[in-house]
């Protein structure tokens, strides 16, 4: 089975409300959907979002990359498992196309093997339940406890905070959601790199005196910080979750080495995609390090390539809540999103993928 096209779509998905960090603000989910057709009549499909303050990635060097650099790599190349990291090597940086590349690539060769893509991938069983958390964006301490009040209201059992101002407003915000958040909801604390690590520490132990269920700060200091990082570790009992500084496997090996952090993120955009993040995943493990599944803000077809990674490798601690966060969800494939719910039905192979819009 040879690749014979290459088509990159646009789509554009509002949000219900306004996504807000310490990094920036998001009101429509923009993302590029990859297909590639074969001679034998099978089409893979992946996506990626554009997000420069993260990867770097934008708008116009996505498409160059797709259209201008891999295509004519790619026509009339043979479908096989050497194509992942044929698509890893040839380009530098570039996570966020190459995860395009390799959910499709991954899509195809579930299909050429009559499997689910969870299931290629080493799982097991005939479907998978997956709960995700929803995310509390940066605003104001009545903003944020309204908006935790409603997604509890809606079954969320587990919330992930963003913040980021100072250690006072921050300190500030996460007394009131004590306040306001029931006992049993697990709480998640993003910075996105905001904090200096003796202010993550302060505000970390803050946090813990509030009594809340916290389950973990993720990223509290600058991505290049891991000398910082591991301060934070050191000094706190809660479970520090390095994102942002983990793009490779050898990032993740640095972190593991030095014990600069607790758990790992993994997000398919800031790796490159199932190729890399199965690297990751096997340091980790092989350290006993814990993980969680992250996404970027982008559609349903990568986050759902997500899942299936999740569901093949037993990765509970997931933050895959875009398509929640959409005001639809055009995108119908054998994964589904229901609330913190997200269902892999098992049928068809690959994603399933039945309509993309």
């Amino acid at each position: 089975m040879r690749i014979t096209g290459l088509e990159v779509f646009e789509d554009n998905i509002p949000l219900k409300t306004p996504f807000i960090t310490a990094k920036r603000r998001i009101d429509v989910i923009k993302y590029y959907v990859v297909k590639l057709s074969t001679d034998e009549g099978l089409c893979g499909y992946g996506a990626c979002a554009p997000t420069p303050v993260i990867t770097g990635d934008t708008d116009g060097s996505i498409l160059y990359a797709l259209n201008e650099y891999y295509k004519p790599l790619l026509m009339g190349a043979e479908l096989n498992e050497e194509l992942l990291p044929f698509v890893q090597a040839k380009l530098f940086h570039n996570s966020t196309p190459k995860a395009a590349l390799d959910i499709a690539i991954y899509d195809l060769l579930a299909q050429q093997a009559k499997k689910p893509l969870y299931a290629y991938l080493g799982g097991t069983g005939t479907a998978h339940h997956l709960k995700t958390d929803t995310t509390v964006s940066l605003g104001s301490v009545e903003k944020m406890t309204e908006d935790a009040k409603g997604f509890v209201a809606e079954g969320f059992s587990s919330i992930k905070v963003k913040l980021g101002g100072t250690k006072e407003e921050d300190i500030a915000r996460i007394k009131a959601l004590a306040e306001v958040l029931p006992k049993e909801v697990i709480v998640r604390l993003d910075a996105n790199q905001a904090w200096t690590p003796e202010d993550a520490v302060y505000i970390t132990c803050a946090a813990e005196d509030t009594g809340m269920n916290l389950d973990l700060v993720e990223q509290p200091v600058h991505y290049e910080d891991f000398e910082g990082l591991a301060y934070v570790t050191k000094n706190t009992k809660i479970k520090i979750l390095a994102d942002e500084s983990v793009f490779s496997p050898a990032d993740a090996r640095r972190i593991i080495r030095m014990g600069a952090a607790d758990l790992i993120n993994i997000k398919l955009m800031k790796c490159g995609g199932i190729y890399e993040a199965l690297k990751i995943q096997k340091e980790a493990a092989d350290n006993g390090v814990g993980l969680m599944l992250g996404c970027m803000m982008e559609g349903a077809i990568s986050v759902a390539a997500a899942a299936h990674f999740a569901a093949a490798k037993g990765i509970e601690r997931l933050d895959l809540d875009p398509p929640y966060l959409m005001t639809h969800v055009p995108t119908v494939m054998n994964t589904s999103f229901e609330g913190e719910n997200i269902y892999i039905n098992g049928e068809g192979f690959g994603l399933g993928l039945k309509s993309i819009s």
